[in-house]
């Protein structure tokens, strides 16, 4: 008899652990492994197939008046941990210049050109104006002058054909560095001692004061047009209207814009 209630008591509380697991909604009953030995070391666990889909319930009931064990196996999440807040500040690159001295210069100057620091500024100026209505940068092929390089440049334009006396405002010097070339080739020197002869007149003009062109004293500059079309010398045009503080000459022989700087 007192067997009888013995069994039927175990019975009982095996029942009541099936309904409180089943209560747990969803979840399957399986036997759990038996314990093993305390100290002994555990594998990492890892999700079953079941497991690992809803999460499940193991309990282990063993034989006889033994002591119950309940074990719960949880799905790991699939969430991940939110990105910081902002992101790590990357180090500039050598020689970066900061975001307001990062702006691009909108034209190219030819080897051997010197630009002075307010001419510079100028043709800055006038370039960015002209790139925002063409998309197109310009070029510049002349700057600064010494009497070498400006007796040069008149030596070409006397070659080409150029009105010489109809560029220049000073007439009285034009025509003595256009007398120089003239004897010069009637005498049929070579250029390089027709440039010497033009370079001597220009240094005593020079001597006395008198400035043939502004790119003597600093003061001007030439920029290619010979690849302009119309629509584009008009947007140069207006840039150095934009600009201000400039006077714009076309020259044809050879093409360009001569700008001369107040």
């Amino acid at each position: 008899m007192l067997c009888s209630r013995s069994s039927a008591l175990q019975g009982a509380r095996r029942a009541a652990l099936i309904a409180l697991a089943l209560a747990a909604g969803g979840c399957v009953s399986r036997a759990a492994p038996a314990p093993e030995p305390v100290g002994t070391p555990r594998p990492p666990a890892t999700a079953t197939a079941l497991g690992a889909r809803v999460g499940w319930f193991g309990f282990w009931v063993p034989d006889g008046p033994a002591a119950r064990a309940l074990s719960l196996q949880v799905q790991e999440s699939d969430e991940v941990e939110p990105p910081d807040a902002e992101p790590p500040a990357r180090a500039p690159a050598p020689g970066a210049r900061p975001a307001e001295a990062d702006e691009e210069l909108r034209y190219v100057v030819l080897p051997g050109v010197e630009l002075p620091p307010a001419v510079e500024q100028k043709v800055a100026e006038i370039a960015s104006a002209y790139f925002r209505r063409t998309g197109k940068e310009l070029v510049v092929t002349s700057g600064t002058r010494d009497p070498a390089r400006q007796a040069e440049a008149m030596h070409e334009l006397f070659r080409h054909g150029a009105d010489v006396l109809g560029l220049y405002k000073d007439k009285t010097a034009a025509r003595e560095i256009k007398s120089a070339y003239e004897e010069g080739r009637s005498a049929e020197h070579p250029p390089e001692a027709m440039i010497a002869a033009l370079e001597r007149v220009i240094r005593a003009q020079i001597d006395r004061g008198v400035f043939i062109s502004a790119h003597l004293r600093e003061g001007a500059v030439d920029i290619r047009n010979r690849d302009m079309t119309p629509a584009e010398k008009r947007a140069f045009l207006e840039g150095v209207d934009e600009v201000g503080g400039v006077f714009a000459l076309e020259e044809s022989r050879p093409p360009h814009y001569h700008l001369q700087i107040d």
